[in-house]
C-alpha cells in the first residue's frame, strides 16, 4: 500500500470515533483492510476505513467484501448477549411486579378485614341508638319534655 493511501490507527480511530485500540482490533479481524508497517504500526487503507464508517452509520448488517468470517459469530454473540440481559431484565421486572402484587392484594385484604369490623360496630352502635330513639318515642311527650 502506498503511504498517502493509508491511515495509521490514531488518524483511522479520529475518523471512526473509535480508540485506536479498537481500530487495531478491527485491522487484526480483518474487518478494516491495512497491515503492519517496517514498525510494527498498523497503516490502515483510507477507503476500508471510509467504506466501514459508512457501514456503521448505516447500520449496515450485511457483510463489506475483504471483511473476516470471523467478525459474523462475534456480532452473533454480542445479540445474544444482550437479549440474554435483556431477559435477565424482563424476569427481573416480572418478580419485582409479582412481589408488588402479592403486597398489595394482602394489603388490600387486610383494609377490607378492617372496614369490615369497623362496618359490624357501626351497624351496632346504629342498633343501639335505634332503641335508645325507640325508648325516647314511646314515652309520653310530658315525660320527654320535662325528663320523667
Amino acid at each position: 500500500m502506498e503511504e498517502r493511501e493509508t491511515y495509521s490507527a490514531s488518524e483511522a480511530a479520529k475518523i471512526l470515533k473509535l480508540s485506536a485500540r479498537r481500530v487495531r482490533q478491527l485491522a487484526e479481524t480483518e474487518e478494516i483492510e491495512g497491515a503492519r508497517d517496517a514498525e510494527g504500526n498498523w497503516r490502515l487503507d483510507k477507503a476500508s476505513v471510509h467504506t466501514f464508517r459508512d457501514d456503521r452509520r448505516l447500520g449496515s448488517s450485511k457483510p463489506r467484501e475483504g471483511t473476516s468470517s470471523r467478525s459474523k459469530p462475534s456480532a452473533a454473540w454480542d445479540k445474544v448477549t444482550e437479549l440474554e440481559r435483556a431477559l435477565g431484565r424482563l424476569e427481573g421486572e416480572m418478580r419485582a411486579r409479582a412481589e408488588l402484587t402479592a403486597v398489595t392484594e394482602s394489603t388490600l385484604k387486610e383494609s377490607l378485614e378492617r372496614e369490615r369490623k369497623r362496618a359490624d360496630r357501626l351497624e351496632e352502635r346504629a342498633e343501639k341508638l335505634r332503641g335508645e330513639l325507640e325508648v325516647e318515642r314511646s314515652k309520653g311527650f310530658w315525660a320527654r319534655l320535662f325528663g320523667g
